[in-house]
């Protein structure tokens, strides 16, 4: 029989195993792959204790995301401006606003252990099995998500096909496309962020046109 404990630390460590081949390092919760266009991450959530018809049960799964380098130094500028600390890359977690995206808040997307009734503090051992047996699966699938959301083309695929846009999301649009140089895509999204924003008078839609700007008049300069 194996404690709760035990059996999530095994667990782990076969999924940083599996994410190994991937370039992914690090230990649980978390896993990251740092790249040229950003960092890929890989993490498991924290454990819910639940009790389900009477029965003490553990839940937890994973999650990914990228963060777009674009998008954390445009993060860090704009916390620089409202006096917060930087954030590093490693520990960044945005733009957050696609499916699929982040760690999973649907019970459905958690694993589930059982705690063994005749053997208290113990786990049921066939719980455990069937999560060895998805391991692989669900790793490799998170892994190859949040490399290919590293790709900045892909993301704004992802982000461009939302059906209904908010603000943040234009955000994350005008920045990505910041990034490869002024255009009239460029300019289309400042519009539609613009618009969007007069009906969310509290945005900080104004920090994305002055980073932008800020950028373009550096790039000219040099």
């Amino acid at each position: 029989m194996v404690k709760p404990e035990s059996a999530l630390r095994r667990l782990m460590r076969d999924t940083g195993k599996l994410l190994q081949p991937y370039g992914f390092e690090g230990a649980e919760p978390t896993w990251v792959r740092g790249m040229p266009g950003g960092t890929a991450t890989v993490a498991r959530t924290r454990t819910f204790r639940t009790f389900t018809g009477g029965q003490q049960m553990l839940r937890f799964g994973l999650g990914a995301w990228a963060t777009p380098t674009a998008w954390w130094e445009f993060r860090n500028w704009r916390n620089e401006r409202l006096g917060l600390a930087p954030l590093a890359i490693e520990t960044a977690a945005g733009p957050g606003l696609l499916p699929g995206e982040g760690l999973p808040e649907d019970p459905d997307q958690l694993w589930s252990v059982r705690l063994d009734p005749d053997q208290p503090g113990h786990v049921q051992p066939g719980d455990i099995d069937l999560i060895r047996a998805e391991l692989p699966r669900r790793v490799h699938a998170h892994a190859r998500r949040a490399l290919r959301l590293l790709d900045s083309d892909s993301y704004l695929e992802e982000l461009l096909a939302q059906p209904n846009p908010t603000v943040a999301t234009w955000e994350a649009i005008a920045v990505l496309l910041a990034e490869q140089g002024p255009s009239s895509r460029l300019d289309e999204a400042l519009d539609r962020l613009t618009r969007a924003a007069r009906e969310q008078p509290d945005s900080r839609t104004q920090d994305v046109v002055d980073f932008i700007a800020a950028r373009t008049l550096s790039s000219r300069s040099a």
